[in-house]
C-alpha cells in the first residue's frame, strides 16, 4: 500500500509539467515548419540586372510630418525634406526611433 501511495504522488507532482512539455513539442514543431518551408522565391536564381544608366525619376519628401496613431504624443518625422535620386545611393543616419525605417 505504501508503494501504490508513493507512486500516486510521484504521479500527481508530474501532472503540471506535463502541460509545458507539451507546449514545448507544439513550439518546436512550429519552429521547424518554418525552417522546413519552401520559399516561394529561389534564392538561388539569377535575377535580370537594371543598368542604373536607364532608371529615371526621383523620390522626393518636402516638409514630412509624420507620427503612429498610437503614439500621438511621439512625432516621428518633423519637417523631415529629402531628395532620393535615381542611380544614386542615399544613406539615412540617425539615432534609434529616429524614422528612417518609417521613411523606407
Amino acid at each position: 500500500m505504501f508503494n501504490v501511495m508513493t507512486g500516486l504522488i510521484q504521479v500527481a507532482l508530474v501532472t503540471p509539467h506535463v502541460k509545458a512539455i507539451t507546449e514545448a513539442k507544439i513550439a518546436g514543431r512550429l519552429a521547424y515548419d518554418i525552417i522546413d518551408c519552401e520559399p516561394k522565391v529561389n534564392p538561388n536564381k539569377a535575377g535580370v540586372l537594371v543598368d542604373r544608366s536607364t532608371v529615371k525619376g526621383k523620390f522626393e519628401f518636402k516638409n514630412v510630418f509624420f507620427k503612429y496613431p498610437s503614439r500621438d504624443d511621439l512625432v516621428i518625422l518633423n519637417d523631415f525634406s529629402c531628395v532620393f535620386e535615381a542611380g544614386k545611393t542615399t544613406a539615412l543616419v540617425g539615432p534609434s526611433g529616429s524614422g528612417k525605417s518609417t521613411t523606407i
